[in-house]
């Protein structure tokens, strides 16, 4: 066995992978601050570049655009629901509405998610990631909800999955962005409160 066959096999495997995705998560770190500091309008790739220690290059083989950088950086802070089915359906519909009010709490937490939204509504590659994240973890598991409640007689049959989904989270979408404020418990109880009085029988 020569000396090149001996160091071939000695050496650490699948190094590139770990170390691509260490890169990964260090620039979605560091575009989360960005936005915090900066929000999406004065989002700079070369701010991002510098606060990750990535190349530009490496930025854009993970990301398609830096609207989908935002988005997905923003996104992966907020916790995912947790609907309990032995809770009653007002407590249920709170539970959607609650991850996306924890982080919006505060300042910090608040200029994210807004920034988020404001480059999902900007670019299409970045809004394509947020509905699909949407979707997946909050209007799929609402209509399941809701189907079931129906099931149960506790709201009418004729109910309609994307106006329920508007009622319940357009007041959040509503004071993030155009009120500009943080978001309180009372957004969540209310939104629950409004879309059970128009689904009751």
């Amino acid at each position: 066995m020569d000396t090149h066959e001996k160091s071939a096999k000695a050496e650490p495997r699948r190094q590139g992978p770990k170390r691509s995705e260490a890169s990964r998560m260090a620039i979605l770190s560091a575009a989360r601050e960005e936005l915090k500091e900066q929000g999406w309008r004065n989002f700079s790739p070369d701010r991002l570049s510098k606060r990750a220690k990535a190349s530009k290059q490496t930025i854009y083989r993970w990301w398609p655009s830096v609207a989908s950088i935002a988005v997905e950086a923003a996104l992966e802070d907020i916790d995912l629901p947790a609907i309990d089915p032995k809770l009653d359906l007002a407590e249920q519909l709170q539970a959607f509405v609650e991850p996306i009010v924890d982080i919006a709490r505060v300042g910090d937490g608040a200029h994210l998610l807004r920034s988020a939204l404001l480059a999902a509504a900007d670019d299409p590659q970045g809004g394509e990631i947020f509905r699909n994240w949407f979707n997946t973890n909050f209007r799929r598991p609402l209509k399941t909800v809701l189907a079931e409640a129906a099931i149960r007689g506790k709201i009418r049959k004729d109910w309609d999955i994307d106006s329920a989904t508007e009622m319940l989270f357009g007041p959040v979408w509503h004071r993030m962005v155009m009120m500009r404020g943080p978001l309180t418990e009372v957004v969540a109880i209310r939104a629950s409160s409004s879309l059970i009085s128009a689904l009751r029988l």
